[in-house]
């Protein structure tokens, strides 16, 4: 298959139909009708495991409902669902001055744990900004407000401490903490205008990059000084390629807006070339979870205990990497980047996709095996697979015309 224009037709409607089949299973199953929001906690046949509502699920399934409806299929049902979840948010999630609770138990009545995490914050933010595009709906346009000034001022506060599932460190500078701030202030940027975000956007890009540029390891790492030198312990050596290609598209999507993507193309394509190289295990296929920089031992060292192995693969790292690689082809024209995305695309298809369709596996080991099978969890809900299918079928749509084929004569990929 090479990049060109029948490719690109035919990766569009297949990543459309996959999509719409996830979005509908997850409609099918997760709307509380009784206390309002989502429930978000399944086994693999949809059965409930869980009923306390993390805020994070419940803004990131906001938003995927509503650019469902702006973006792919103008059924009403999908923002029907959206409110379902703005409304939730709203009306039980504000914590006050721009602040948002991080879990609350299934009514929405008790809150389980308050304003520890500024991820909260910002998806939120990307979740009202997103249904009031939507929706057309401007009664949410003070909240969102007060919710970006406030995540704008604390993300570029050094002492600010709210940063689950960080712990704060005087002196450490978190990437997350940017990225994750720079897709939100985009999407809040179609609501509240684009001259009010594009600060805090080139601010936060500049600071990713300098995540790279600035320390000796050779990668972006998910944690360095203040100063851009290598903090060196476990945490610090951490390289989470799932992370930077997120950034790496984010980055881009957001300069693409502003035509400036030249600007930092170069250092994208560099970072993306070397994560890659270093990411894929050459020897099953896939990208692996992460490693350690200067490659000393593996340590289980996140926040939580329940971490995949090093060398296991994620679905939604699979995800970021391969919009990421997707994005960089087409933007380039270049076949040798589009082979690299389709043995990544293949290897998806072949071992997270489930045999009769629907959501992705979340978890395999390194060689393939399914790990898990839960459809929902904490964090895991109707966000990244959908997200980065939605991405792909509207970034083939959009540059399918544009797309020529290569000069010589030779397929590449399958």
């Amino acid at each position: 298959m090479k990049l060109d224009k029948f490719s690109a037709r035919n990766l569009e409607d297949l990543y459309r139909s996959q999509l719409q089949e996830i979005m509908d299973e997850w409609a099918d199953h997760t709307e509380d009708t009784e206390c309002g929001g989502y429930i978000t906690n399944f086994d693999e046949n949809w059965n409930v495991t869980g009923t306390q509502k993390n805020i994070w699920a419940q803004a990131r399934q906001t938003y995927m409902f509503s650019v469902m409806y702006s973006y792919i299929d103008k059924n009403e049902k999908w923002l029907k669902l959206a409110k379902t979840g703005r409304d939730f948010l709203v009306s039980h999630a504000y914590a006050g001055e721009g602040r948002w609770y991080y879990e609350l138990d299934r009514t929405g009545k008790k809150v389980l744990e308050g304003t520890t995490s500024i991820f909260t914050d910002l998806f939120v933010l990307s979740a009202l900004s997103q249904y009031a595009f939507a929706s057309n709906d401007k009664s949410d346009l003070d909240l969102i407000e007060k919710t970006f000034l406030s995540a704008e001022k604390n993300v570029l506060d050094p002492y600010f401490k709210d940063i689950k599932p960080h712990k704060w460190k005087e002196g450490i500078l978190r990437h997350s903490v940017y990225m994750i701030s720079v897709n939100a202030a985009g999407i809040a940027g179609n609501v509240r205008g684009r001259d009010k975000v594009l600060p805090f956007i080139k601010t936060c890009i500049d600071k990713i990059l300098n995540f790279f540029n600035c320390n000796t390891s050779g990668f972006l790492l998910e944690s360095i000084k203040e100063d851009g030198t290598i903090w060196d312990t476990d945490e610090g050596r951490l390289v989470n390629p799932g992370h930077i290609f997120e950034g790496m598209w984010f980055c881009i999507d957001e300069a693409r807006v502003d035509n400036r993507e030249n600007e930092i193309l170069d250092q994208v394509l560099k970072i993306i070339d070397i994560t890659y190289k270093a990411a894929t295990d050459k020897i099953n296929g896939g990208i692996i979870h992460r490693f350690d920089c200067f490659g000393r031992s593996d340590n289980r060292l996140l926040a939580s205990t329940d971490q995949p192995n090093a060398d296991d693969k994620v679905d939604w790292v699979h995800c970021e990497s391969l919009y990421a690689l997707a994005l960089v082809a087409v933007l380039t024209k270049d076949q040798q980047r589009f082979k690299s995305f389709l043995e990544l695309h293949d290897f998806c298809q072949k071992y997270f996709r489930p045999a009769n369709g629907g959501d992705w596996y979340p978890l395999l080991s390194a060689d393939g095996k399914v790990l898990k099978k839960h459809k929902g969890a904490k964090h895991r809900v109707a966000f990244h697979v959908p997200r980065a299918l939605m991405k792909l079928t509207l970034l083939f749509r959009e540059n399918a015309d544009q797309l020529v084929a290569a000069t010589n004569n030779t397929d590449i990929g399958k």
